[in-house]
């Protein structure tokens, strides 16, 4: 089976449920479609089960990409508690991630051996801006947060990172037919407030970042069915 998970955002504990409710073997295959730090408890355990794991195809998120950068720079002075120095910008990107959650992967780097450290590094390193994968008659362009300011005749590799992991798509517009775009990102309570915590499809697309981290569920989609699985 192919499933997809996103935005798991440090849960750690719902993580596992669920890639035990789904059964998940090493005969599977797991599209991650980022963020697996920062808000909740546990970001370096997940990051290491993902990094574990010979059939995860993991694939970068804001919060991955903005905790990478402060890492790779000052991963040292943080791990021992300090301060980073460095440009204004680089300082005001630290205290920008701090502000949005990036304060549980910063005490988990700092708790983790530094081998842990370096999984953690190298995991964000070889994350992925977009993949794609043909599942029985269905192509599937996976990304982050959409494809923003989508045209038609644009092929992945030409999106920006801002692109696909930042900009916010448009879930009211339709994509080509010719694929169906996987992506996280976005709450589905903020496409449709009927649809919180539950996995939304619509215009070509399938969001699935089901709002763990608010409170909310985690979501698994099978690219084979279209079966979503949740937890709790």
């Amino acid at each position: 089976m192919h499933w997809a998970v996103s935005d798991v955002h440090g849960c750690y504990e719902q993580y596992r449920k669920l890639l035990e409710k789904i059964h998940f073997s090493p005969s599977d295959t797991l599209y991650f479609l980022g963020d697996a730090v920062d808000r909740g408890p546990e970001p370096m355990k997940v990051v290491l089960d993902l990094a574990s794991r010979d059939n995860v195809v993991p694939l970068l998120g804001n919060h991955d990409w903005l905790a990478w950068q402060v890492l790779r720079r000052f991963g040292e002075t943080i791990a021992q508690g300090g301060l980073p120095k460095g440009t204004p910008e680089e300082v005001a990107q630290y205290y920008f991630w701090r502000k949005r959650g990036g304060q549980t992967t910063i005490d988990s780097y700092r708790r983790a051996a530094p081998s842990q450290r370096q999984i953690m590094l190298e995991y964000f390193a070889r994350c992925k801006l977009w993949h794609q994968v043909r599942v029985g008659d269905t192509l599937y362009w996976m990304v982050h947060a959409g494809l923003g300011d989508y045209a038609p005749e644009r092929p992945p590799a030409s999106y920006t990172p801002r692109q696909l992991l930042i900009q916010r798509d448009d879930y009211t517009s339709p994509l080509s037919p010719d694929f169906t775009l996987l992506s996280g990102h976005t709450p589905t309570a903020v496409i449709d407030p009927g649809c919180a915590g539950r996995i939304w499809q619509g215009n070509g697309r399938v969001a699935i970042d089901c709002g763990i981290s608010h409170g909310l569920t985690l979501g698994a989609y099978s690219l084979e069915n279209g079966q979503c699985v949740y937890f709790p």
